[in-house]
């Protein structure tokens, strides 16, 4: 257990904000699989018990399924904003991206959002706001939402900005639409991309963050599409050009061990994609870095 600190770990059952189904069974097949068994004393496990689908009272292209991603997320920055409170370190078991939203709002209500740094490991940028967004899907745009960049429909808490681009590190983001470049640059976010973390190497690129966000308050977010698809295929997005698993495993272990993280997510994986387990089983052992 961190610092005496046991993790919460929230169910957060939406895929919605995606093109494809499945992640919303994430958290109920790794429970059911074992993973209470992996995590022993350093986690708590809190299933979802709100809604899970909401009617569609607006139909906007540009933000599909609004309605149901809005009601997981402010349901889980509820339930992650409770968990900080009483002294957990909450982490969101996805379900799709979309819900990153929802923990930095209730991690930045808690320390300010000058106080808190990102650290995104995803294969993507999700950096879109609705104006951008060559798709209209919900999980692409939660770092511009959490920066109030997008309508307010997209805001989970009690204010519109959460977090600042000079406090946001993308480390492994390969599939950037076009709209991101701009947005990423005007926002000063800090993004190591898969190419650059190949051609520089993970341990100075971690190391650089880690330096980076030396006294902040850290919220960990990762996409498992950040690892190469031939070896993590169960995702909506198993991508060739991911980085190799090894150098994943590597910056979520160094974060964990060298940075003060407060709250984290883990999502995308799709138990329908992972007949076999092959995937549960690395997201096991990927688990098990957090029992540190």
């Amino acid at each position: 257990m961190r610092n005496g600190k046991k993790l919460l770990i929230l169910e957060a059952p939406v895929s919605v904000g995606s093109p494809t189904r499945g992640t919303e069974d994430a958290y109920s097949a790794l429970v059911s699989d074992g993973l209470p068994g992996v995590m022993g004393d350093a986690a708590v496990f809190s299933p979802y018990d709100g809604e899970r689908s909401a009617k569609e009272t607006l139909h906007d292209e540009r933000l599909r399924h609004l309605e149901t991603v809005m009601t997981v997320c402010r349901e889980n920055y509820r339930r992650t904003a409770k968990a900080l409170s009483d002294g957990y370190i909450p982490l969101t078991l996805g379900g799709d991206h979309s819900l990153a939203m929802s923990s930095v709002a209730a991690v930045s209500e808690k320390y300010g959002a000058d106080g808190v740094a990102v650290i995104y490991i995803d294969a993507h940028a999700d950096i879109n706001t609705e104006a951008t967004s060559p798709s209209g899907m919900i999980h692409g745009m939660p770092l511009a939402a959490a920066m109030g960049l997008c309508t307010e429909r997209l805001t989970v808490g009690k204010r519109r900005v959460n977090l600042y681009g000079k406090n946001t590190y993308i480390v492994g983001a390969h599939s950037i639409d076009e709209g991101e470049w701009g947005i990423i640059e005007e926002q000063g976010v800090h993004l190591y991309t898969a190419d650059e973390v190949k051609r520089r190497g993970i341990d100075e690129v971690i190391n650089e963050v880690i330096r980076a966000t030396e006294g902040m308050h850290v919220h960990l977010s990762f996409d498992v599409d950040s690892i190469r698809g031939d070896e993590f295929p169960a995702t909506g997005y198993a991508l060739k050009d991911s980085l190799p698993l090894s150098d994943v495993v590597y910056a979520l272990g160094a974060v964990w061990d060298d940075v003060p993280v407060v709250s984290l997510d883990v999502v995308e994986y799709n138990p329908r994609r992972d007949p076999a387990g092959a995937c549960r089983d690395i997201l096991f052992d990927i688990f098990s870095i957090f029992k540190r």
